[in-house]
């Protein structure tokens, strides 16, 4: 899981979300207007907080807010079980469901405006949240499917064959495994990975020594401008010098989520812009 809480200043802004993983965003305050795969919806939290399931996204979603913007963010592993279990990951891509009553109000908001300390309350609403979602859900993602998401968040460009027997498996359940907890099958999965640490270099939320290895991973300048455009919806100079206040948070998310997979593999010299900074 991962906690994140933004304050903008007032006023519509135009942005874009665009998470890898299955996440649930409480919206504390904004009216917000998100451009679904199943149309627009819209969400009012002037009023009472909003609680949303959003499933993987395969490409950028638009948003619009109006209003100060002030989130919390809680990101699930691929694989997590979908809160309606009665779906499956495929059909969870790219949508939104209105989960109000399933983190109570006392979760949401407790004491948030206060005295308490930022990262205390934090620390307090993941610990409450994660009772909540462990009593709702309790299957664990596939090991197998964990592996997979830690190699492509480390290296994309790796060997399927040799990956599959590591696990005594063969490539195409391999691929079966893959497809049932991401929603996608690992060449979608994987060619996502690539745009998502590309799109991290571009917004200066990754190393910069890291983008020259992300670029490598194209063939060629034309490619990733093209790969760019397909997930996005701009190329890669306008992206670059987009505000982007939603998208940093998920990207730099990513980021830090590739420097624990680093960890977990044994990878020494962990390249992260700033240990001490807030996702």
């Amino acid at each position: 899981m991962a906690v994140a809480d933004i304050v903008s200043p007032d006023g519509e802004q135009k942005c874009q979300l665009f998470s890898a993983n299955p996440a649930i965003r409480v919206l504390l305050s904004g009216k917000w207007r998100f451009d679904t795969i199943g149309g627009i919806q819209e969400f009012d939290a002037t009023k009472a907080s909003r609680t949303l399931y959003f499933g993987p996204q395969t490409e950028a979603m638009n948003v619009s807010v109006e209003g100060p913007i002030r989130f919390l963010l809680v990101q699930f592993h691929p694989g997590a079980p979908p809160l309606d279990q009665s779906k499956t990951h495929k059909q969870t891509l790219n949508t939104i469901e209105c989960f109000d009553e399933g983190l109570p109000p006392e979760i949401r908001n407790a004491h948030y405006n206060s005295g308490t300390r930022r990262e205390a309350w934090l620390d307090r609403f993941e610990e409450l949240t994660r009772t909540v979602l462990f009593q709702r859900v309790k299957k664990k993602p596939s090991e197998v499917v964990l592996a997979f998401y830690r190699r492509i968040l480390t290296d994309p460009d790796f060997d399927m064959e040799e990956f599959a027997r590591a696990f005594g498996i063969s490539r195409r359940t391999l691929e079966r495994k893959v497809k049932k907890g991401f929603g996608l099958s690992p060449k979608q999965a994987i060619r996502r990975a690539r745009a998502l640490d590309m799109a991290a270099a571009l917004l200066g939320v990754a190393m910069p020594e890291d983008e020259a290895e992300f670029r490598l991973r194209y063939f060629d300048q034309p490619h990733m401008t093209r790969e760019i455009q397909a997930y996005f919806g701009t190329s890669p100079g306008v992206l670059s010098k987009e505000a982007a206040i939603l998208l940093r948070i998920d990207l730099e998310i990513r980021q830090m989520r590739r420097a624990e997979a680093m960890h977990e593999l044994g990878i020494k010299d962990v390249p992260w812009r700033d240990h001490d900074a807030e996702p």
